[in-house]
């Protein structure tokens, strides 16, 4: 029986140099008497209760939102006016192109006018999009209106802003208004005719 133990004695440390582990290897063999040891899980460490007034607090995060960009850049812009919301301080326009002299007249024929209607135009409005856009009025908004009173209080100029803004020559807009647009406010509202002076 001897050499049956040694063969595996050898054949253990063999393959424990090959796997490179080390086992340890008894030869003797277990009475019958010795019980065997029991297996008992480690013993747990009463947890104790985590007092968080003692813990740093966490630095609150600062969560940064861009300003909102503005509706328009600085800037002057031809447009009709669709809406004077005097309540809110804002208006509602609807940029448009402005031609003066022979440029009217050549933008007018572009754009389906008869040549002998549009040979007497001195100024010509184009409207091709419709894009509405909102603006807030500035705390030091100038109105220059045609006949108007500059003098008046500011509610009744917006009132005849809105008016004028209102006002047709059959299908064409009496007036045009350049806006004057610094950090997305209207600054000034200049109001000028989209007609023929007669």
């Amino acid at each position: 029986m001897r050499p049956a133990r040694i063969i595996t004695a050898v054949t253990l440390a063999t393959a424990a140099i090959v796997t490179g582990s080390y086992l340890a290897v008894s030869t003797a063999r277990p009475s019958a008497a010795a019980p065997a040891a029991a297996v008992t899980a480690p013993s747990r460490q009463p947890t104790r209760p985590v007092d968080l007034s003692q813990q740093p607090s966490p630095t609150p995060r600062v969560l940064r939102v861009p300003a909102p960009r503005p509706v328009l850049a600085d800037g002057r812009y031809d447009s009709y006016i669709r809406t004077v919301d005097s309540r809110r301080n804002r208006l509602v326009v609807d940029l448009v192109q402005v031609f003066d002299g022979q440029a009217a007249r050549d933008a007018a024929i572009a754009d389906g006018m008869a040549r002998d209607k549009a040979q007497y135009l001195g100024v010509y409005v184009r409207n091709q999009n419709p894009r509405l856009r909102t603006l807030p009025l500035a705390r030091d908004l100038r109105l220059d209106l045609r006949g108007g009173d500059c003098e008046a209080p500011l509610n009744h100029q917006l009132a005849k802003l809105a008016t004028d803004a209102r006002a047709m020559s059959g299908p064409i807009h009496t007036y045009y208004f350049t806006l004057t647009v610094r950090g997305g406010a209207v600054h000034q509202v200049q109001e000028f005719l989209a007609i023929n002076a007669c």
